[in-house]
């Protein structure tokens, strides 16, 4: 599948007996409740950002084979974490393989399942932790690369990312460091998602994202990078505004 022929839906609102799911797009945003680390998306937004409960941040890292992100990856999610939230206890991400999927195509469910199975490192203590999830699959819904389901959970789709990467300049890692840091994005609350806007900016057709196209949380970010075939986009003014304000920096 061509990136460039990715589109991104208006959102919906689905019910279903286990979640609500909020659908936004090619990064879905999804929740369900639960514990605190399985509450709202957007809920835990002012803890991620600040250092009044949670002094420190554990990422927590599985990833079945052949998808283990790059060292490049890590190390600009942390630089951009670093630039983001006050954690003065540090930030430390933790890789672990875990086996192969058997399910070509996960829905939400199955994502959730395999959390349930796998995830060690929970929110406890000083430290915050977040859990991220990267498959051998393709969502439900093909063109969706990632999709944020918890306040301190995401998936990323590695059947969809191998579509979309290579077949143009964009470098896989270029790619996966786009996802990793849009979706925490959405976890710090944007775009109005727990960080409440400082100035109006998000997009009315496409829920939880930035209505500046050169910002990291706009909606068809994914496709953005592979035609700018070059750098990853930042975060714009608004969307740091709104961090700054919710307990970030």
């Amino acid at each position: 599948m061509n990136i460039n022929a990715v589109k991104l839906r208006k959102s919906i609102l689905i019910f279903t007996l286990l979640s609500a799911i909020l659908v936004l797009g090619d990064c879905k945003k999804e929740s369900i409740e639960g514990s605190y680390d399985n509450r709202t998306l957007g809920t835990s937004a002012k803890d991620l950002l600040s250092s009044s409960h949670y002094t420190a941040l554990q990422i927590e890292i599985q990833y079945m084979p052949g998808y283990e992100p790059d060292d490049a990856s890590i190390n600009n999610l942390k630089a951009f974490l670093n630039r983001s939230i006050n954690k003065p206890g540090g930030i430390r991400v933790i890789k672990e393989p875990i086996p192969a999927g058997s399910l070509p195509v996960m829905s939400l469910y199955n994502v959730v399942s395999l959390e349930r199975s796998w995830r060690l490192d929970f929110t406890r203590g000083d430290v915050i932790s977040v859990y991220i999830l990267i498959t051998n699959s393709y969502y439900t819904e093909a063109d969706v690369l990632a999709t944020a389901y918890w306040n301190t959970a995401f998936c990323l789709f590695g059947g969809a990312i191998d579509d979309n990467a290579g077949q143009t300049a964009v470098t896989r890692s270029v790619l996966m460091t786009t996802l990793l840091e849009h979706e925490f994005g959405h976890l710090m609350g944007l775009v109005d998602l727990g960080s409440p806007m400082q100035t109006d900016h998000k997009d009315s057709e496409n829920g939880a994202h930035c209505n500046n196209p050169d910002c990291l949380m706009y909606y068809n970010v994914e496709a953005g990078i592979t035609e700018a075939l070059q750098s990853i986009p930042s975060l714009d003014a608004n969307c740091l505004a709104d961090l700054r304000a919710n307990g970030g920096k």
